[in-house]
């Protein structure tokens, strides 16, 4: 793990009533353990899930170029939320959870929120914990393809441009956790957006040589510092050159 970061989560709700279940069907691959229920939209799928993750794994591991996995990833999938929160405390999309090794996904035939999101939180543990700007800012940029709820990045990102706040007002962990959860998707795809470009521009080294510089403990002022060493430009400056086009 990163030197100055460890692997704790705020996990309020966070239950853990999903382990032993009897419920559970099994399905092993050469990096993760699936979890889901018989007669399941997850077990309907759970080839293509398999492959999916197993592709978004390689995908993952290529460009971070971290050590290799000494334990499997764990895979939950939910037929709904009523059955998710009961199980591990939350009904939302998807979760990952550092200390169990594990990711939740409500999955069901309208939602199913599988790639290399979740899978980016775990594999990228062992360079830190960076603020959530940049943690989710990775998984997404490692997932920009993908469609969310109906619609790609960029449209997300068209969309919310004007409903952010300013980037001085999200980049601390806690001011992160501080922006509104109906707004998340505005969020996750700005910051991917902005990792993105950072790592188009400098390489995916640089990028992960910040990553490990910074913690979720940082004020502002502090961050803004190391990203200048590595960037060349404070982070107001750096986001006012991003042009957001779909090229």
């Amino acid at each position: 793990m990163g030197k100055n970061n460890s692997t704790n989560q705020y996990l309020p709700t966070y239950k853990e009533n999903f382990k032993g279940d009897p419920r559970w069907v099994t399905k092993e691959s050469a990096h993760y353990t699936f979890y889901y229920f018989k007669w399941s939209e997850a077990e309907k799928d759970i080839n293509i899930i398999a492959t999916t993750q197993e592709d978004s794994f390689k995908k993952v591991m290529s460009l971070l170029n971290v050590e290799p996995l000494k334990e499997k990833i764990q895979y939950y999938f939910y037929p709904d939320k009523k059955t998710k929160k009961e199980l591990m405390g939350d009904d939302g999309y998807a979760q990952a959870v550092h200390k169990d090794f594990t990711i939740h996904v409500l999955y069901t035939e309208e939602h199913k929120p599988i790639g290399e999101h979740e899978d980016t939180h775990l594999l990228s543990l062992s360079l830190g914990l960076a603020t959530g700007f940049f943690a989710e800012g990775l998984a997404e940029c490692l997932s920009w393809d993908r469609i969310v709820l109906g619609k790609t990045k960029y449209q997300w990102l068209e969309e919310g441009r004007k409903k952010i706040l300013p980037i001085a007002k999200i980049i601390t962990h806690q001011d992160w956790m501080n922006t509104p959860d109906s707004d998340f998707m505005y969020y996750y795809s700005f910051a991917g957006f902005f990792v993105k470009k950072l790592i188009n521009q400098f390489g995916i080294n640089t990028f992960k040589d910040f990553y490990k510089s910074i913690n979720r403990n940082m004020e502002y002022e502090d961050i803004d510092i190391i990203f200048a060493k590595y960037f060349k430009s404070g982070l107001i400056t750096f986001n006012k050159s991003l042009s957001i086009t779909s090229s």
